[in-house]
C-alpha cells in the first residue's frame, strides 16, 4: 500500500491493523497527526513501514520492536516523536535501514544497536531479493535527498540527525560493518569519535557535523576506502588531521569547518607551529616531572642513611661521641645564659 506524497489529513486509521498480509506501507509526505494505533502491531508481514514527513506525535511505539520483526526499512522521519528510543528496535535484526532523523528524539544511542544483524550481514550475498516490487524510499545520504527504488537492498543506512541525542557516540556501533551511511549530525554528542571508527570498511557517508565531539580524528579514517563523503564540522576536534588513502580526496576545508583546533591540509593552519610547541611543553614537563620524581625518592632514603650513619659514628667512635655531646652542652649552656641576659635586661628596662 503506498499512499505517499498526497495531502492526507487525519490520524492513521486503526482498521489498517487488519491488513494482517500487508508487507509494505507507505505513507510517507502527508499530513497525518496523532500517535500510531496500536492495531498496526497485527502487521506482522510488514518488510517496510514508511511514515515519514508527517506530524505524528508521541513516543516511538514500543511494540514495532516486539512485534514486527521482519522489518526491514524503517522510515520516522520528520515527524514530533519524542522520549528516548525504545531498546525494543534492537530486536530487529533484519533491519537495514533505520531513519529516526528530524524529530524530538532525547537520551543517549543504545548500545544494543550492535545487534542490528542487517547492518552487520551482506544481505546482497545471502540473495536479498524484492522480486517485482519496486520501493521508493527518500533518504538523506551524501548531503542530500536521494530516492531508492529497486536499489534500496544496496542501502544499508542509520541515521539519527537533528534530534537531541546526548552521550558518547557507542563504541559498538563500529561493529556495524556493512553500514554504508552513518549520519549523527545535529545532535548533542560529546567525547571522542571512536578508534576503531575504521572498522565500518563499507561506509560511504559518514556525518558527525555540529555536535560536541572534542579530541583527535582518528588514524583509522584512513582505512575507510569508500568513503566519498565526510563532515565533521562544528565540534570541538583539534589535533593533525590524518592523512592518507581515501582521506587524501576529501579536500574540501568545510569539512573540517568549526574545529579551531584542527590543523593540517585540507585547512589553513599549519600544524608544524602547534607541534614544536606541543613537543616543547611536554618534553619540559617530562623533564620537570622525572626531576621532581627523583627529587622526592632520594630525599627519602638519603635521610635515613644520613641518620643511621651519624647514629653509627656516635656508637663506635667515642672520640666522636665526646665532642658530640660536649658540643650539645655548650649550645645548652649558651641558650640558658643568652635567655637569663636578656630576661634581666628586660626586667630593669620595665621594673
Amino acid at each position: 500500500m503506498d499512499l505517499s506524497n498526497n495531502t492526507i489529513t487525519g490520524v492513521v486509521p486503526s482498521s489498517l491493523g487488519s491488513l494482517t498480509e500487508l508487507e509494505s506501507l507507505h505513507l510517507h509526505n502527508n499530513r497525518l497527526v496523532g500517535n500510531l494505533p496500536l492495531s498496526l502491531q497485527n502487521l506482522t508481514r510488514l518488510v517496510t513501514l514508511d511514515i515519514g514527513n508527517n506530524f505524528l506525535t508521541g513516543r516511538i511505539p514500543f511494540w514495532i520492536g516486539d512485534s514486527l520483526l521482519n522489518l526491514s526499512i524503517l522510515n520516522l522521519q520528520s515527524n514530533k516523536f519524542t522520549g528516548k528510543i525504545p531498546l525494543q528496535l534492537c530486536q530487529l535484526n533484519a533491519l537495514h535501514h533505520l531513519n529516526l532523523a528530524q524529530n524530538n528524539i532525547i537520551g543517549t544511542i543504545p548500545r544494543c544497536f550492535s545487534n542490528l544483524n542487517g547492518m552487520i550481514i551482506n544481505r546482497v550475498d545471502l540473495g536479498y531479493d524484492l522480486g517485482y516490487y519496486e520501493e521508493n524510499i527518500l533518504a538523506s545520504i551524501k548531503g542530500i535527498q536521494l530516492v531508492y527504488t529497486r536499489t534500496i537492498k544496496f542501502l544499508t543506512s542509520l541515521d539519527l540527525s537533528s534530534n537531541n541525542i546526548t552521550g558518547e557516540i557507542p563504541d559498538v556501533l563500529m561493529n556495524l560493518v556493512e553500514l554504508k551511511n552513518l549520519n549523527l549530525s545535529k545532535n548533542q554528542l560529546k567525547g571522542q569519535i571512536p578508534r576503531s571508527i575504521g572498522n565500518l570498511s563499507q561506509i560511504e557517508s559518514l556525518d558527525l557535523s555540529m555536535n560536541r565531539l572534542s579530541g583527535h580524528i582518528p588514524q583509522s579514517f584512513t582505512s575507510l576506502n569508500f568513503l566519498s563523503y565526510l563532515n565533521l564540522s562544528f565540534n570541538n576536534l583539534s589535533g593533525a588531521i590524518p592523512i592518507g588513502n581515501q582521506l587524501q580526496t576529501l579536500v574540501d576545508p568545510s569539512t573540517y569547518e568549526g574545529n579551531d583546533g584542527l590543523c593540517g591540509p585540507p585547512v589553513s593552519r599549519s600544524c608544524k607551529r602547534n607541534n614544536s610547541l606541543h613537543n616543547h611543553v611536554v618534553k619540559n614537563e617530562g623533564q620537570d616531572d622525572d626531576e621532581g620524581l627523583w627529587f622526592y625518592f632520594g630525599m627519602g632514603p638519603g635521610f635515613v642513611v644520613g641518620l643511621l650513619g651519624l647514629l653509627w659514628s656516635l656508637y663506635f667512635i667515642r672520640r666522636w661521641r665526646v665532642a658530640y655531646f660536649e658540643m650539645l652542652e655548650n649550645v645548652y649552656g649558651w641558650l640558658i645564659v643568652s635567655i637569663l641576659v636578656n630576661f634581666a635586661r628586660l626586667k630593669r628596662t620595665f621594673f
